[in-house]
């Protein structure tokens, strides 16, 4: 696109981080959306930070939409209920259609990051490999209503659409409701400060389940190629690492990165386990000169334990993507050491 803008919604969580990120450091000009600013705080090279509140009709500055030339929508937020959270962020995504529709905006294409809910895997074991085919299930279902009202827009707007489906994002976002590896982190420097083994705090069905996971940075990438390829127009993807793994088969290596010994799962109320720790986490992040970040704001969860309890195999096909053009693929091992890794070099964890 000549001249274009890219927006990207929910800019300071893990998907939308990556995106914004990678979006800027090829060249293209990119408005970062969201709440709080930026993953760090600070506008990345190439971004410009657009503080708004999608939650309100008119959370959005008057004429900040006007020049912007692709969307990519990757904003979540939880309610007390999925119902409520699904009619809350349907909500979001109107009004966002409503204030590019407000600023004259000249969308060629919008982008949905959607997730594992539009096959059930939130509800119980599901049907796998789960194809972007499969009938939609009763609702509500989180992103349904999402896809109906972009499609029907940009069907209104000359515009083309995709929806990318990743599932259990790799990456690092301050504040993200869904994040596995702050999760991960978390659980390994509290259990390696009481001198304690690693031991998996999940169900014993989880620890052998066939799981998956998808990279930020493979899903970033194909946001990009999603925007050039004619075979990703108004169209529904799958985006994964491309292969899959057991946390029993994944956790030894996450043990070696923090240098402990591993033993035997110990299920926990991981939720309940957990609550309370802010003082004995800031104690550790000070004592190990690490970065200042609250207990509740590093990890939730509510989501890790979810997936740590997930005691079904979770497989989605990514056929369609790669016979559409987009390859690219990561070992989920890898995925997760070199994240890691990260986490470290910025002093996050130690």
């Amino acid at each position: 696109m000549t001249g274009a803008n890219y927006l990207v919604v929910g800019a300071s969580g893990v998907t939308g981080g990556a995106i914004a990120g990678h979006l800027s450091a090829t060249g293209r000009a990119v408005t970062a959306l969201s709440r709080s600013g930026s993953r760090s705080g600070d506008a990345a090279a190439g971004q410009t930070v657009l503080l708004g509140d999608l939650s309100r009709e008119d959370g959005v500055p008057r004429g900040s939409l006007s020049d912007v030339t692709g969307v990519v929508y990757a904003a979540y937020v939880e309610d007390t209920t999925h119902a409520a959270t699904t009619r809350r962020n349907a909500a979001m995504v109107r009004n966002l259609l409503n204030a590019l529709d407000r600023d004259g905006a000249e969308v060629e294409q919008i982008q949905l990051i959607g997730g594992g809910k539009s096959y059930g895997e939130h509800l119980g074991p599901y049907r796998t490999p789960a194809k972007e085919a499969d009938p939609r299930l009763l609702g509500p279902i989180l992103y349904n209503p999402q896809e109906d009202a972009i499609r029907d827009w940009a069907h209104r707007n000359g515009a083309s659409w995709t929806v990318l489906r990743p599932d259990g994002v790799i990456g690092w976002g301050a504040r993200s409701p869904m994040n596995i590896l702050s999760g991960v982190a978390a659980f390994a420097m509290l259990s390696r400060s009481e001198g304690v083994p690693l031991r998996f705090p999940g169900s014993w069905g989880a620890w052998r389940a066939l799981h998956q996971a998808t990279d930020a940075r493979i899903l970033a990438r194909a946001v990009e190629w999603a925007f050039t390829a004619p075979t990703a127009k108004n169209d529904i993807f799958n985006v994964t690492n491309g292969d899959h793994f057991r946390w029993c088969h994944l956790w030894p290596a996450i043990a070696e990165f923090f240098d402990m010994p591993a033993a035997e799962p110990q299920p926990l109320d991981l939720e309940a386990h957990m609550f309370d720790r802010d003082a004995e986490w800031a104690e550790l992040t000070t004592r190990q000169g690490l970065r200042a970040t609250s207990f509740r704001d590093f990890v939730a969860w509510p989501f890790v334990e979810a997936w740590w309890r997930t005691d079904f195999d979770m497989v989605q096909s990514t056929i369609k993507i790669r016979q559409a053009g987009f390859a690219d693929c990561i070992d989920s091992h890898q995925s997760f050491v070199e994240h890691l890794s990260a986490l470290r070099d910025d002093r996050f964890i130690s």
